[in-house]
This record gives C-alpha cells, structure tokens and sequence, in this order.
C-alpha cells in the first residue's frame, strides 16, 4: 500500500508539472494576441499584410510538424522538445520588440510558431500519463491548462495593455516563456522503450489513416475559422466600433474561460451521454454562428456573449477532434499521428488570417464574416452523415448517439 501511495503521489507531480509547464507556455504565446492586429493596423498596413504576419505563426508548423513528429518517434525525448518549445516562446517575442518591420514581424510570428510545433510532446507526453481508454479525459484535461494559460494571459494583457503598451507585453512574453523553460527543466524523462526505425511504408499506413484524415481536415476547419476571426480581425473590428484595450482583453478573458469549460466538457458523463457526432456538429453550428452574429454586430456589447460562445465551442471542437484523431493510433506512431494531425491543422492557423484579410480589402467586413460562417456550417452538415456511414471504421465508438 505504501508503494501504491508513493506510486499515485509521483504521478500526480508529473501531471502537475507538465501542466504548469503548459501554462507558462500558453501564456508567453498569448499575453499580446488581443491587441496584435489592432496594432499591426496602426503600422499602416493593409488587411492581406496583416494577415500574412498573423498567418506567419501557421506557416513554420505547417513545416515542421510532421517532420517534428518523425524526431520525436525516434529520440523519444519529450522533455527536450518541451524544454525548446518553451524557450522559444519567450524568444520570439524578442523579435517583436526590435522592428515594426513587417518582415521582421514575420520572422518573429514565424519563430513563435516553430515553439507552438513543440506541442506534440506536451500532449504525447500527458496522455501517457493515463491509461488508453481515457485518452479523451486526458486531452481534455490539458486543453484545460492550456485555456488557463491563455486565460491568465489575457487577463494580465488587459490590466498591463493600458500602462506597458504593447511592446511591454512582448517583455513579459518573453520572461515568462523563459520561467517556464527553467521549470520544464525538472520533468522527468519518461523510460521509453528502445528507439524505433521508421519506415516509409509505416508513415503511409499512419496518414492513411481515415479517421486521422478525416479529423484532422475538420480540425483545420476550424483553426481556418478561429484564427481569420477570434484571434486576429475580431479585435479589430471590435476596436472600429469603439472597444477600448481593457475590453479587448475580457472579449478574450470570455473566450478563454469558456474555452476552458468546453474541454472540461468533452470529457463528461453527459458529453459521453449526448454523443460525440452531436457534440461536434453542435459545435460547429456555435462556430457559425458565432461569425453570422460578429457580422452584424452594430456596438461592442454583443462582442461579449458572442466571444463566451465561440470559446465553449472551440474547447469541445479542439479536445474533441484531437483525442478521436489518435485514438486507435499504435503507441509508437502516436507522435508521428499527432505531427501529421497538427501539420494539417496549421494549414488553417496559416490560411485563415490570410484569407479574411484579403476578403476584407475586397469586399465589406460584414460579408467577409458571413463568408467564413459557411465553412463550420458545413462542417456541422457533414458530421453526423460521416458518423452514420460508418467510413471512419470502430463503429461501436461512432455511431453513438445516433441511435
């Protein structure tokens, strides 16, 4: 018994770790995000630059995912890539601060998007902590420190905004990435088994993989839309209808806090009840929504239940989609699977700003966020059929809640 105890006590320490580890990451990440594109647009940029510089954080993942997730398969060191990952967090907010340049400020969002690559260690090495059968539980867990992170970010980037200005943020992104780089120190390196040799044909079975495919198209769906609106020209547009830096920061504080609750939620008894394949098409019907609503916003105050729903909805849709997508991937192709799944994903982080801001130099802002609802609202369309069909294979686990 004793042992047992001991056991559970150096288990919970790891998890605790990792997650502080996780916080301090997220936040180095986040802290000046609300307010990045309002001040790139002070720059005298256009809409199709600023999103290029927003979209600059998608373009280094979309590279190194999958050859990111290969590495980790065979060093399998994941406290290294944590540790890297954390570090340049901090650093890229370096470049920021150095030039408005924005190549510079490419350069720099593209640094801080080779930290974000890192995040398949963080969620491989978590999930290990548990057993297979909650690997649902366990991402959800994670995505829950991770919205605290940002959360804490946001919070503190609306009490600092007013007095630090932006480039004061790039400071405290920069201290806290390297805080929590010296914290990821202190992890402990799993004992894995013996290093593997990945084939050709083993990377193929693993990205043929239907429901990996599947989810992770759909996750790039839905970082296509986050990331055109919430995270980059939602902000901008709120501050064209007098938002305030202090409000620009709780549009986020909400989004986060709720994102927090929707992956907290993936992992219930009633999401379990309700059903995957509704969970994610309803989801995906607040994300559309949600852009519908942010369209023919006349004044701020709508901003704030708007930012509340697509939080809730974007912590189901990226627990959710990223626990299905690995779910029945073998142990040793699981970083490989998580590389490919996340390097699919950043070709949403990328496009999306990219996209919006081209929409909204041609066409008005309104019609550029109805555009964008179409595309969850087609996702929420194509859920339950895909499900009912059964393409995905394990139909026990699919058809639930489809009767």
């Amino acid at each position: 018994m004793p042992k047992r105890d001991h056991s559970n006590r150096d288990s919970h320490a790891r998890k605790a770790l990792l997650c502080a580890v996780t916080g301090f990451f997220w936040f180095a990440q986040y802290i000046y995000i609300p307010f990045l594109t309002p001040y790139l647009f002070t720059l005298s940029m256009t809409g199709t630059v600023v999103g290029l510089i927003v979209g600059a954080y998608g373009v280094t993942q979309l590279v190194l995912r999958i050859p990111l997730g290969i590495t980790v398969d065979v060093v399998r060191n994941h406290k290294l890539f944590i540790v890297i990952g954390t570090f340049l967090a901090g650093t890229s907010s370096l470049g920021m601060i150095i030039s408005p340049s924005p190549v510079l400020l490419f350069i720099a969002n593209a640094l801080s998007g080779a930290a974000s690559s890192t995040w398949i260690s963080f969620t491989v090495l978590y999930a290990s902590y548990y057993e297979k059968s909650e690997g649902t539980k366990a991402i959800g867990i994670i995505n829950v420190f991770t919205n605290a992170g940002r959360f804490a970010a946001f919070i503190a980037g609306g009490l600092l905004f007013e007095r630090i200005g932006i480039r004061g943020l790039f400071v405290v992104s920069f201290v806290s990435g390297i805080i929590g780089s010296i914290v990821a120190l202190c992890i402990k390196r799993e004992q894995e088994a013996a290093r593997i040799n990945i084939s050709m044909r083993g990377l193929v079975r693993v990205v043929k993989e239907r429901r990996l495919l599947f989810f992770s198209v759909m996750c790039a769906f839905t970082y296509l839309v986050t990331f055109g609106t919430v995270y980059s020209f939602t902000t901008s547009t709120a501050k064209n209808l007098g938002a305030t830096g202090p409000e620009l920061a709780l549009f986020a504080v909400l989004f986060s806090a709720a994102a927090m609750m929707g992956s907290y939620f993936v992992g219930t008894k009633i999401a379990n009840r309700v059903g995957e394949a509704y969970v994610l098409m309803l989801a995906f019907l607040l994300l559309g929504m949600y852009c519908v609503g942010i369209a023919f916003c006349h004044s701020v105050f709508p901003f704030f239940p708007l930012q509340a729903m697509v939080g809730l909805a974007n912590g189901v849709l990226v627990s959710s989609l990223m626990a299905n997508a690995i779910r029945y991937v073998d142990k040793d192709r699981k970083s490989t699977a998580m590389g490919f799944y996340q390097s699919v994903y950043c070709f949403g982080i990328t496009l999306g700003p990219v996209l919006m801001g081209f929409l909204i130099d041609h066409i008005s802002t309104r019609a550029s966020f109805t555009a964008m609802a179409l595309i969850p609202l087609a996702c929420a369309g194509v859920i339950c059929p895909v499900y009912k069909s059964n393409v995905l294979g394990r139909g026990e686990d699919h058809s639930h809640g489809l009767g």
